[in-house]
């Protein structure tokens, strides 16, 4: 079984895939806090709403390959929505955040997620993450609220965190590296060795037929497989 350790690059560097990731969800939920956490590792626990979306991107290795990946936070308003779908269709994995002290936000994942379905590729990536895992007081949510709505729902991927402690805030983002890389890098990979190891066959079958038919007088060529 291959090893698919992710690691951060911290120097710039020119990826070899680049993959587009879209946070969605309501306003206050934490998307921006989860994001900045994870590129500058910080948590920013006062500030303003998102304006439509932020992008930033981060590097990181795996298999000995660079992946960039794009990340586009994205405004929680409901104003702002119909301008937001066009936005969202080209991304190979989206992120729905809600707040596990806010059932609203909860509530709101479904529309969320019906937004997603009508208007990106069901070979995209959707992850689910409930937010602000640190609470001091009992949850909003409960645990098997989520748990019943994930299984109805077929949602794999459910991750709890914290912005504002870092909890499976890293994890997360190399786990969704992780997937891209397998789903949608790694075919590439193997269809680029196939073809190179096709051109080497051709390539061994002539010249094996080349020099075949004279073993006695051999050319003596570095390229003659009669040596």
């Amino acid at each position: 079984m291959k090893n698919y350790n992710v690691s951060d690059i911290d120097q710039e560097i020119n990826p070899e895939f680049c993959f587009k990731l879209v946070i969605l969800g309501d306003s206050g939920v934490g998307k921006t806090s989860l994001v900045k956490h994870e590129i500058n590792n910080i948590f920013m626990p006062q500030r303003d709403s998102t304006i439509i979306f932020e992008h930033s991107f981060k590097n990181f290795m795996i298999q000995e390959k660079t992946i960039r990946l794009q990340i586009w936070d994205t405004c929680g308003k409901e104003v702002y929505h119909s301008s937001m779908k066009n936005f969202y269709r080209s991304a190979l994995c989206i992120v729905v955040v809600f707040s596990l002290e806010n059932s609203d936000s909860f509530y709101k994942v479904n529309k969320w997620i019906e937004e997603i379905q009508e208007n990106n590729s069901d070979d995209s990536i959707l992850v689910l993450i409930g937010n602000k895992s640190d609470l001091t007081q009992p949850r909003i949510v409960p645990k098997e609220t989520i748990e019943d709505y994930c299984r109805k729902n077929k949602i794999d991927n459910y991750f709890e965190a914290s912005a504002k402690t870092g909890e499976n805030v890293h994890e997360l983002f190399k786990y969704l590296v992780r997937q891209l890389f397998i789903k949608f890098a790694n075919p590439i990979i193997q269809d680029n060795n196939k073809n190179k190891n096709e051109e080497k066959d051709i390539v061994s079958s002539f010249r094996k037929n080349l020099f075949s038919e004279n073993t006695a007088n051999c050319c003596k060529s570095c390229f003659c497989y009669n040596q």
